[in-house]
């Protein structure tokens, strides 16, 4: 997605892309959402905006305090992607990808993409609690605590971070849905609308 961030894990929904990934595409997903350049580079962003910001202030300032920060984005990247799409999708059968749905009002698209967060595909084609993401980004906010300053080792900081980044995941969920039509928009380009998804 515009030449930056990574996009392998979001698909339109018609059926030619609905066939169940194998445990091998998943891992091989997990590692792409892990180590793609892309992701080296959104951490350091990202780290950049915190020591700007002064977040999480016990890292302090400096470049070996930028350098705590990008470790702890990529130690975040790194377990929260293995996690969500490969070892517990693997685990419970659930289909890891964004299935773009293409079609509808603007309201029902963001509302679809939204709950997404909490909604996946079975393998099996059904649908049903987004156990994988939940729980993932769960267990990797608790991982952090091995890494964070200890001052930030609590659990009520674990749960904060953990809200955090499910809405983060509803909205990039929203900018995936929305990213064909943007690009279309602002390049003229014509392209295939993805199929009817369900829910």
């Amino acid at each position: 997605m515009f030449g930056m961030i990574p996009d392998f894990e979001n698909t339109n929904d018609t059926p030619a892309n609905r066939k169940p990934l194998t445990v091998r595409e998943k891992y091989i997903l997990s590692l792409h959402q892990s180590f793609d350049i892309s992701a080296h580079v959104g951490n350091a962003f990202g780290a950049g905006l915190q020591q700007a910001a002064n977040g999480q202030p016990r890292y302090g300032q400096g470049w070996g305090a930028y350098g705590e920060r990008f470790a702890a984005n990529e130690g975040d990247q790194i377990t929260s992607s293995i996690l969500i799409y490969g070892f517990l999708p693997s685990m419970l059968h659930d289909d890891p990808r964004y299935f773009r749905q293409g079609r509808g009002s603007a309201m029902s698209r963001m509302w679809y993409a939204v709950n997404r967060t909490f909604v996946t595909r079975r393998d099996k084609g059904t649908y049903g609690f987004n156990t994988s993401q939940s729980l993932g980004q769960l267990i990797s906010c608790g991982i952090s605590t091995s890494y964070y300053p200890p001052q930030d080792r609590s659990v009520s900081r674990v749960f904060s971070n953990w809200a955090v980044n499910l809405g983060g995941n509803s909205a990039y969920n929203v900018l995936s849905e929305y990213y064909p039509d943007l690009m279309r928009a602002l390049f003229h380009r014509r392209g295939k609308t993805a199929g009817p998804g369900g829910n």
